[in-house]
């Protein structure tokens, strides 16, 4: 079986990037001024604290900050970072936009909702139009994921499920 990409798609969060940025940002300046300054207030958190939540709020940063989309002849992979979600073509049934409001979902990045009384995987970025793949196996009924391109995902996705219209 054929494993080359057919499709490669890379979407750099800004908005969530930056976001995070701040807070991590903060968390460093906080940091730093314990260390310079002294201790902010009369009960501030140990300097090891603001240490452990710079460095996850960096990885955190550093992970959700590109959206990956790679199309085999085989399966479909989307991902932030290290955390990825991956799905045979045999498990899909259908491709198809995405109609639903992101309040819908609660927000952006990895998030699980329930629309229309199936459960959904949503892996979505700030603006954009975003896909859904029905599926027939699984924990989850739809998986959802943001894309620039939506006509050609949907388009080679229903190539590889045998349902071109």
């Amino acid at each position: 079986m054929r494993t080359e990409n057919i499709y490669d798609e890379k979407i750099f969060s800004k908005w969530m990037t930056a976001i995070l940025a701040v807070l991590t940002t903060s968390l460093l300046f906080v940091l730093l001024y314990q260390i310079i300054v002294g201790p902010i207030g009369t009960r501030s958190a140990p300097n090891w604290f603001f240490l452990f939540m710079f460095l996850l709020f960096l990885g955190v940063m550093i992970n959700f900050s590109r959206l990956t989309i790679r199309m085999t002849h085989r399966s479909i992979s989307v991902g932030y970072g290290i955390i990825k979600h991956s799905i045979i073509w045999e498990n899909v049934e259908d491709c198809y936009l995405d109609e639903a409001s992101t309040i819908r979902y609660g927000g952006w990045g990895i998030r699980i909702a329930r629309v229309k009384g199936k459960w959904r995987l949503v892996y979505n970025v700030i603006g954009g139009p975003r896909i859904v793949l029905s599926l027939n196996k699984g924990r989850f009924k739809e998986f959802v994921f943001s894309t620039k391109n939506p006509e050609e995902v949907i388009k080679i996705a229903k190539e590889r499920i045998g349902r071109i219209n």
